[in-house]
């Protein structure tokens, strides 16, 4: 019989993206499998204000930096206060608060969860922060795994536990028809679309490049940009524009509607060049029916079946990605075909109830083994 454990789950994100996604369905899932949930992150985040619009318990911590104090003392009232059993990081920055607030080896137990391919920082500290001072360990993906193994990590302490899919929100009855009229799109233009923080490794400059390709072709194609606008923004502008874009390409700025964009699109695009697990953005419109078009990067091939649920191409190289998207476009009926298969992989795969049991397996294997 599983024991009722009370669990912090823990974050240093702002913002929204898929790590502070991963938070709010993982803690939705072990609420439904009889845990107490409490989710500590900075106040007026977005994973503040989304959990407790789903009454899920939030402890506001602001956390300023990597030996904060008065963050790791508001942290141990918070463990304390709420009898927590296990501790799980995400991002690490609250890792280092979160060992620093339990102590090495101590109570309770420490499990760190990680999003990215990107290998983890060295530093004289590393191996006290990373190997010594974690109970286990969740990678997102077999390719966060192996760039966890390469950082130094024993392989025997990382489990693979996939983030999870909110199938009742992506949905194929969505229409997309709102976002069509906003951007002055008709009803029959092909739409190929990114989703995702505008930021270097996301590949926006090549989804631009490729875009310019495509168009040679398909003069009647628009494509979406959906991303929350900053710094990156100008220099995506100023390009779109040298290449003649402006009025093909929309960048939509910050979506909580982002079902409704990837109901508008044909195809969806991920030109991502590094970093990525097992992205929302491929699993999402997946799920959907939508077909995809990605870079072989991190664990993208992980959700994308090459051939079957959508196509992969080489990162950094935008005519490759640009045939792709011709190709699906002059083919339909393979278009449906990715759609359905990839409909049924990824609800079969990376559902909620999934991630849920393998999460608390591995945490009640932590807690009833010291």
């Amino acid at each position: 019989m599983t024991r009722s454990l009370r669990i912090l789950q823990i974050n240093s994100g702002g913002g929204w993206s898929g790590g502070q996604y991963h938070v709010l369905l993982l803690s939705r899932g072990l609420r439904e499998r009889g845990h107490h949930n409490v989710i500590a992150c900075p106040p007026g985040s977005a994973l503040a204000e989304r959990a407790a619009s789903e009454d899920l318990r939030v402890e506001p911590l602001e956390m300023r930096g990597q030996w904060d104090v008065s963050a790791v003392l508001r942290l141990r009232g918070i463990l304390k206060r709420n009898k927590i059993d296990l501790i799980n990081s995400h991002k690490p920055l609250p890792h280092t608060i979160a060992l620093l607030a339990r102590g090495w080896g101590g109570s309770p137990r420490l499990v760190a969860t990680r999003h990215v391919t990107f290998p983890l920082r060295r530093h004289l500290f590393r191996k006290l922060k990373w190997v010594y001072g974690v109970d286990a360990w969740i990678a997102a993906s077999e390719a966060v795994r192996s760039g966890l193994i390469t950082s130094g990590v024993p392989a025997d302490r990382i489990d693979v536990i996939y983030a999870p899919l909110d199938a009742g929100r992506f949905r194929r009855e969505i229409s997309g028809a709102s976002i069509r009229k906003e951007f002055g799109i008709s009803s029959d233009a092909p739409v190929i679309g990114q989703v995702g923080d505008l930021r270097p490794w996301k590949g926006y400059s090549d989804f631009i490049r490729a875009a310019a390709l495509v168009l040679q072709s398909r003069p009647e194609a628009h494509f979406l940009a959906v991303g929350r606008k900053n710094e990156f923004y100008g220099e995506l502008s100023r390009l779109a524009g040298r290449l003649g874009l402006s009025d093909r390409l929309h960048f939509t700025d910050f979506r909580s509607d982002v079902e409704n964009c990837y109901a508008a699109m044909t195809i969806c695009v991920s030109a991502s060049t590094a970093g990525e697990a097992a992205p929302y953005a491929l699993k999402e419109p997946l799920a959907m029916g939508i077909p995809v078009v990605a870079t072989r990067v991190g664990g993208s091939h992980e959700v994308v079946a090459d051939g079957v649920t959508g196509l992969l191409v080489p990162p950094r190289d935008p005519p490759a990605l640009a045939r792709a998207v011709l190709h699906l476009l002059d083919h339909p009926e393979l278009r449906r075909s990715m759609g359905g298969a990839g409909e049924r992989w990824v609800r079969e795969r990376f559902s909620i109830e999934a991630t849920a049991s393998r999460t608390e397996a591995l945490y009640q294997r932590v807690v009833g083994h010291p």
